[in-house]
C-alpha cells in the first residue's frame, strides 16, 4: 500500500526537512514526498547531483526515531539499506542523486504513523545535529589495524579493523597528523609478502604508525616473518635456510612517517626497505630479532633519507647489518640503539651500522654495536665490524657509544670530519680503525683488551691506515695482551711512494702489556710532542 500522508503531516514533514537540510535541497525533498513531482523536477534540474549524504542520513535517523519508538519487524531492512549506502559513500565519495537520498534516508518512513513528529526537535536548533551520534564515531584521523582484520576492514574501529596489508590505505585515509593503531594483544601479524607504503604526512604533521593494546596504551605489536629460526650454525644449514622477506617497502610519497611500538621477528632483508627518496622518517621504541638487515636501502633505487631519527631501538640477531644508509642521506640522529649480531655467520659479513655513499651529518648517542662475526681460514682476513663508514661520508659524531666483540673493528670509519667523544671499544680485533685524512678526533675515549678472533690481523687499540691523520686526546688504553699494539700506523704500499699515516697523541694514558706503537713507512706517531721511532724503513 502506498503511503498518502494526511495534509497536516505533510506540512510538518516539509518544515522538518527544510530545517534539517535547508534551502533548495530541503525544498526538493519536500516536493518529492508531498507529491509535487513537477515542482521537484523543475528545481532538481538546477541541482543535478547532491552531496549531502550525511545530512540526509541524520535526517532519516531522526524521522526514524520519531516514528519507530518501539521498533518494527522491517526496521532491519531499512537499516541494512542505509548501511550499504554508507559503505558505498566511504569507498568512493558517493555523489548521491535526489532520488537515492530520498529513498535511502527518508523513504523508510512510508506506511507508518507520525505520533512524535509534531514536537520541534532540539537537534534542529543546533549547528551540528546528533551530537551524540558523532561522539560515538571514531575520529576521522585515526584508523585501526589488527591481525587478519575484522568486520568490514574499513579501519574505522577495532570491530572493523583493517589488516596489516591495508596499512598504506590507512595512512592515506588518516592523512597528515593522523595515527594508525596496530593492535598488539590479539596475536602476531604473520607476514607473507612485502607491503608497499607510498603515502605519508607533511612537514610538522607526520603520520604515526603505533602499536597499542586493546585499552589504547602503547604496546609492541609483533610482526613475524618466515626467516629460519634459530639461525643456522653450519655452512650447509645456512645454504638451505629460508631467508625470509622484507616487510615495509617505502616508495615515493612515504615521507613524514613515525613508526613506534613495533616488534619484528624472523625478517629478511629489511623490516624497512627504502626504495625511494624520502624525508622525515622516525623509528622509536622498536625491537627486532633474527633479521638479515633491519633498515636497508634498495639496490639500484634512489634511497636518500633526509631527516632520519632512531630512538630506543634494539636489534638482536642480524647477519648483514642493523642499519645500512646510502646516497645523500643526512640529518640522522640515533640515540639509545642496540645492534647485536649474536654472531650470525656465513653471510659475508655483518656490520652493525653501515654508512655508504655521501651520507653526512650523522649523530650517534649511547649506541651499542657488538658481536659481528666472520669465520674464515687462519691466513685470511676476518671482516665484520661494529660501526662502519665508507669514503665520501663526512660530518659524523659519536658520543658515549660502545663497540665490542667484533672480529674486525669496533669502529671502522673512513669518514672525514668525524669525532668520537667518550666512546668505548673492547674485545674487538681492532678497537678503533680510523682512515680519515682530516678532522678525525678521538677525545676521552677508552680502549680495552683488543682480542685476536682469528685470521691474519693482530690485536690493536688504534689503527691509522693509508694516509690517515688522527688526533687522540685525553684517552685511556689498557690491556694484558702481549701481542697488542696501542698506536698502529699502516702505509699504503700500493702507492708510489707509499702513503703513510699520522697519529698525534695528547694527554692520554696507556697501561699495556704489548707494544706502544708501530710506525710504518712514511708514517708518524707523536706522543705529547715526542715522535716515536720508525719500526720500518
Amino acid at each position: 500500500m502506498i503511503f498518502q500522508p494526511h495534509k497536516q503531516y505533510r506540512i510538518r514533514w516539509r518544515q522538518l526537512i527544510v530545517e534539517e537540510l535547508g534551502g533548495r535541497r530541503g525544498h526538493i525533498f519536500c516536493c518529492f514526498f508531498t507529491g509535487w513531482r513537477v515542482e521537484a523536477a523543475r528545481i532538481g534540474r538546477k541541482i543535478e547531483r547532491i552531496t549531502a549524504f550525511e545530512a540526509a542520513v541524520h535526517l532519516g535517523q531522526r524521522i526514524w526515531r520519531a516514528i519507530w519508538p518501539c521498533g518494527r519487524p522491517d526496521q532491519g531492512i531499512e537499516a541494512a539499506r542505509l548501511e550499504r549506502l554508507e559503505q558505498r559513500s566511504q569507498k568512493g565519495g558517493l555523489m548521491v542523486t535526489r532520488r537515492i537520498l530520498a529513498v535511502g534516508a527518508i523513504g523508510g518512513a512510508a506506511g507508518l504513523g507520525l505520533p512524535r513528529l509534531f514536537g520541534r526537535s532540539a537537534g534542529a536548533k543546533e549547528t551540528q545535529p546528533y551530537q551524540d551520534d558523532n561522539k560515538r564515531k571514531p575520529s576521522t584521523n585515526i584508523r585501526y589495524v589488527r591481525p587478519a582484520g575484522s568486520g568490514r576492514r574499513s579501519g574505522n574501529d577495532w570491530q572493523n579493523a583493517a589488516a596489516l596489508a591495508d596499512i598504506n590505505e590507512m595512512i592515506r585515509l588518516v592523512g597528515p597528523g593522523g595515527t594508525v593503531h596496530l593492535l598488539a594483544d590479539a596475536g602476531p601479524y604473520q607476514m607473507t609478502d612485502p607491503i608497499v607504503i607510498s603515502f605519508g604526512g607533511t612537514a610538522g604533521r607526520p603520520v604515526k604508525i603505533a602499536g597499542v593494546d586493546s585499552a589504547g596504551a602503547p604496546a609492541k605489536a609483533l610482526i613475524t616473518g618466515t626467516r629460519t629460526s634459530p639461525y643456522p650454525t653450519t655452512h650447509e644449514a645456512f645454504a638451505a635456510m629460508n631467508r625470509g622477506k622484507d616487510v615495509f617497502r617505502l616508495k615515493a610519497g612515504a615521507s613524514h612517517l613515525h613508526f613506534s611500538f613495533l616488534s619484528f621477528q624472523n625478517i629478511g632483508n629489511g623490516a624497512l626497505l627504502v626504495q625511494a627518496n624520502v624525508a622525515d622518517l622516525t623509528l622509536e621504541d622498536i625491537t627486532a630479532r633474527n633479521v638479515t638487515r633491519f633498515v636497508e636501502r634498495g639496490l639500484g633505487n634512489m634511497c636518500t633519507i633526509i631527516g632520519f631519527t632512531v630512538r630506543r631501538v634494539s636489534i638482536e640477531g642480524f647477519s648483514k647489518s642493523a642499519f645500512r644508509l646510502d646516497q645523500n642521506t643526512s640529518n640522522v640522529i640515533m640515540e639509545d640503539v642496540l645492534g647485536d649480531s649474536m654472531r650470525q655467520d656465513f653471510d659475508n659479513f655483518a656490520e652493525g651500522v653501515d654508512l655508504s655513499g655521501n651520507v653526512h651529518d650523522v649523530v650517534f648517542r649511547r649506541c651499542v654495536m657488538r658481536n659481528s662475526q666472520q669465520t674464515r681460514g687462519p691466513d685470511d682476513f676476518w671482516n665484520a665490524d661494529g660501526f662502519t663508514s665508507e669514503l665520501n661520508t663526512y660530518n659524523i659524531l659519536f658520543e658515549d657509544c660502545v663497540a665490542s666483540g667484533n672480529t674486525d673493528a669496533g669502529f671502522d670509519l673512513k669518514s672525514n670530519n668525524v669525532t668520537l667523544r667518550r666512546c668505548r671499544s673492547y674485545d674487538n680485533t681492532a678497537n678503533f680503525k680510523l682512515w680519515g685524512r682530516q678532522g678525525v678526533v678521538m677525545e676521552e675515549c677508552v680502549s680495552e683488551n683488543p682480542l685476536h678472533h682469528g685470521g691474519r690481523q693482530g690485536p690493536k687499540h688504534v689503527t691509522a691506515p693509508w694516509g690517515a691523520n688522527i688526533l687522540v686526546k685525553n684517552c685511556r688504553f689498557t690491556d694484558q695482551n702481549h701481542a697488542a699494539i696501542v698506536y698502529h700506523t699502516e702505509a699504503n704500499e700500493k702507492a708510489d711512494p707509499p702513503t703513510g699515516s699520522t697519529i698525534t697523541v695528547a694527554n692520554s694514558s696507556v697501561s699495556s702489556s704489548g707494544a706502544l706503537s708501530f710506525v710504518d713507512l712514511n708514517s708518524k706517531v707523536s706522543i705529547d710532542g715526542v715522535d716515536r721511532p720508525f719500526d720500518r724503513h
